[in-house]
C-alpha cells in the first residue's frame, strides 16, 4: 500500500479511470489464497492463533509520508526497446529513469500468473464461483488474500476426534472438507451446503509484509472459532459500558443459551460483535506478545525472539473480511483500513446497482477525523489527524500492527533499542504520543440479506486492495463485471458507452466515503476505452482495465516500471470476485 500522495501524472499517461496515486505495497498470497489455477484446493485451516505463526519480516517501506517525497510529473517517451519515465524531485528537479520494455507476450504472462478461480457447486450454498488474482509493485508484493469455506456441522455440530482432526486439518493446510471433494462427482447430500459459511479476504500490507503474511494465516480460523462459539450459543462479550454490557450479561440468563440452542444468539447484531471481537482480539495478539516478552530481554537469543515476533507488530496491514451465511442468506463485510468491498445487484428490468458494502477508513474521512478526535482530549484536536492523516503519518485511520500508533513512548523505545541492539531498524516513534492508541483494528461490519425485497439479484462481489480503487471506482468496477458476464470476449468499448448498453441505478442518497460518481470522460479522455479481452477471471479483466484499460501501450509501460518508480507509479493490486446465483454465472 503506497501512501496516497496527489499524482501529479501528465495527461500523456493515461489511466483507468485517475491517475495512480503513490503508495507502497504488498506480496504474493500465502497459501490460502497464492496459486495459479481452477484446481487450487479451498484450505480448511485450524483456528488457534500460534506465536509461532508470528514469523519475521523487515520493514521494508513505511506507509507513512516521507519528507523527501518527490512528485512524478511524467510524459512516457516510448521507444522500441526502452521508454523513459521523468521524476519531477521535491526541489524543483527532475530525474530521468529509464526501463527495457517488456514485450507484449511476458506483459500478458504477469498479468495471468497468479490468476485462482474455483466452482463451489454445493447446492444451498449461493456462492457459485469465486475468481482472484493479484499483480505486484512492491518488490516483494505485500498484498495477501485468503478464501475458505467451512462446513458448519464440521465446526461445531461434531464430537471426539472428528472435530479435532478437522482444525489439526486446517492449520496444516492439506484438508479439504469432504463435501467439496466430493462435488465433482455429484456426492454429498442433495443440500450439504445450506449450513456453509464462506469467508473471502483480502490483506493489504505496508512498512512490510509481516502482518499481512500473519493474517493470511490467521484471521479466518480466528474468525471462525470466534463464529463457532456463537454458533454454540455463547453471546459475544460486549466492552461498552452501561447498558450495552449489561444487555451482554443478560444474553447468558436465556434458557436458550443454557439448553445449548445457539439459534436464539445468532442475529446480525452478535454475528456483527463477534467479528468485531475477533479482528481486535486478534491485533491485540500481535501488537502485545512483544510487550510481554519485554521482562525476558536477558540474552541476544531472547532479544532475537522478540524481534521476529515483534514484526508482525511493527509493519502493519489494512483487511476486509466478507462472511457468506448460507443457512441465514446473510452477507456481512467486516473493513479495517481502506479495502474495499463492491457488490452488483441486477433488478428484473436490467438495471443494475452498485452497493458499496464498505467505507474507506483514512485520516481525510471526515466520519473518522470526528471519531477521532472524540476519542482524544480537546488538547490533541490539531494533532490526531494532520494533512489527513494519523498524527501526520498514517494514512489509514484503522489497521491490524502499526504498534507505533498503539505503544507509550516507553513501550515503543524497549522496542526499538531490542531491534537495533540485533542490527534491526526500528520504525519511527510518532510525535504527539501522549494517549495512545490512535490506530485501532475495530472494524465496522455491513450486513445485507441475500434475498432482496427489491426483486434484485446478487450477482457478484468485488473486494479489493486499494491499488485497484486507486485507478477505477466502484461504479465502474460494477458496470466492468456487469459487461464481462454478458460478453468476456467484445471490440473495446468507449467508457461513455458502457453506462448505457447496461443502466446503473442512481445511487442512494447518503454513500459510504469516498462518494465517486461514475466520470463524464470529456476531450482525449472521451476516447479511452475498456477493454474486453477474454479473460476466464473477472479478477483479472478488473486489473487489466485498471492498468490503462485499452492504452495496450500505457500498460506495457506500467507493467515494466521496477523499484522505487513502480511503487510511485502503481499500488499492489489485488481482487477477489465472488459470484452468486446459478449455472450460468458459475460457467461464464
Amino acid at each position: 500500500m503506497l501512501s496516497r500522495q496527489p499524482s501529479r501524472l501528465a495527461a500523456s499517461l493515461r489511466t483507468a479511470t485517475r491517475s495512480p496515486l503513490l503508495h507502497p505495497h504488498p506480496r504474493p498470497y500465502s497459501s490460502s489464497s497464492s496459486s495459479s489455477s481452477s484446481s487450487s484446493s479451498v484450505n480448511v485451516k485450524t483456528a488457534f492463533v500460534s506465536v509461532a505463526l508470528l514469523t519475521s519480516a523487515y520493514v521494508l517501506y513505511q506507509y507513512e509520508s516521507s519528507s523527501a517525497s518527490g512528485s512524478v510529473s511524467v510524459p512516457f517517451l516510448g521507444h522500441k526497446s526502452t521508454f523513459k519515465v521523468n521524476i519531477r524531485t521535491g526541489r524543483g528537479g527532475v530525474q530521468t529513469y529509464e526501463f527495457p520494455l517488456k514485450p507484449a507476450d511476458q506483459v500478458e504472462r504477469e498479468l495471468r500468473e497468479h490468476e485462482s478461480s474455483r466452482k463451489v457447486g454445493r447446492k444451498g450454498n449461493p456462492v457459485v464461483r469465486w475468481d482472484s488474482n493479484w499483480v505486484g509493485s512492491n518488490e516483494p508484493c505485500e498484498d495477501r488474500s485468503a478464501v475458505d469455506l467451512v462446513p458448519r456441522q464440521d465446526v461445531a455440530g461434531g464430537k471426539g476426534e472428528g472435530v479435532v482432526g478437522f482444525w489439526k486439518g486446517w492449520y496444516k493446510g492439506d484438508s479439504i472438507p469432504s463435501a467439496l471433494a466430493q462435488q465433482d462427482d455429484g456426492g454429498g447430500e442433495e443440500y450439504e451446503g445450506k449450513r456453509d459459511w464462506m469467508l473471502f479476504s483480502i490483506m493489504d500490507g505496508h512498512a512490510g509484509d509481516a502482518t499481512s503474511s500473519l493474517l493470511a494465516k490467521t484471521l479466518h480460523p480466528t474468525l471462525s472459532m470466534a463464529l463457532a462459539s456463537l454458533q454454540a450459543g455463547n453471546p459475544p462479550r460486549h466492552d461498552g459500558s452501561g447498558w450495552e454490557r449489561w444487555v451482554g450479561y443478560l444474553s447468558y440468563l436465556s434458557p436458550w443459551y443454557w439448553a445449548g440452542l445457539g439459534n436464539d444468539v445468532w442475529t446480525p447484531e452478535n454475528v456483527s460483535k463477534t467479528m468485531q471481537n475477533a479482528f481486535v482480539q486478534l491485533d491485540d495478539h500481535i501488537c502485545q506478545t512483544p510487550i510481554k516478552l519485554l521482562p525476558t530481554l536477558s540474552s541476544s537469543s531472547t532479544r532475537q525472539t522478540l524481534v521476529a515476533l515483534a514484526q508482525p507488530a511493527a509493519a502493519g496491514a489494512c483487511a476486509i473480511s466478507t462472511l457468506v451465511d448460507s443457512e441465514n442468506n446473510g452477507i456481512y463485510v467486516a473493513v479495517t483500513g481502506d479495502c474495499r468491498a463492491v457488490a452488483g445487484w441486477e433488478g428484473k428490468d436490467g438495471v443494475w446497482r452498485c452497493d458499496v458494502l464498505s467505507e474507506d477508513q483514512m485520516g481525510d474521512n471526515p466520519r473518522e477525523v470526528e471519531r477521532m478526535r472524540k476519542e482524544h482530549p480537546v488538547s490533541e484536536r490539531d494533532t490526531v489527524i494532520r494533512n489527513g492523516r494519523v498524527q501526520g503519518g498514517l494514512q489509514p485511520t484503522r489497521a491490524f500492527g502499526d504498534a507505533v500508533y498503539k505503544w507509550t513512548n516507553a513501550q515503543a523505545a524497549q522496542i526499538a533499542e531490542a531491534f537495533q541492539a540485533e542490527g534491526e531498524k526500528p520504525r519511527s516513534g510518532r510525535p504527539w504520543n501522549y494517549t495512545p492508541p490512535y490506530v485501532t483494528a475495530r472494524p465496522e461490519v455491513t450486513y445485507r440479506k441475500l434475498d432482496a425485497q427489491t426483486g434484485e439479484k446478487l450477482r457478484f462481489i468485488v473486494l479489493a486492495t486499494d491499488g485497484l480503487w486507486d485507478r477505477i471506482t466502484s461504479e465502474e468496477s460494477t458496470l466492468l463485471v456487469a459487461s464481462y458476464l454478458a460478453h468476456p470476449l467484445h471490440k473495446p468499448l468507449p467508457k461513455s458507452a458502457l453506462p448505457k448498453r447496461f443502466p446503473l441505478a442512481a445511487p442512494a442518497p447518503t454513500r459510504p466515503y469516498p462518494a465517486q460518481d461514475l466520470p463524464a470522460p470529456t476531450g482525449e479522455a472521451a476516447s479511452d476505452t475498456w477493454v474486453y479481452e477474454g479473460d476466464g477471471n473477472a479478477a483479472t479483466h478488473l486489473i487489466r482495465n485498471s492498468l490503462a484499460g485499452g492504452d495496450v501501450k500505457t500498460r506495457g509501460e506500467l507493467m515494466s516500471l521496477s523499484g522505487k518508480v513502480s511503487r510511485w507509479m502503481r499500488d499492489d493490486i489485488t481482487v477477489t470476485v465472488v459470484f452468486f446465483g446459478d449455472d450460468y454465472i458459475a460457467n461464464r
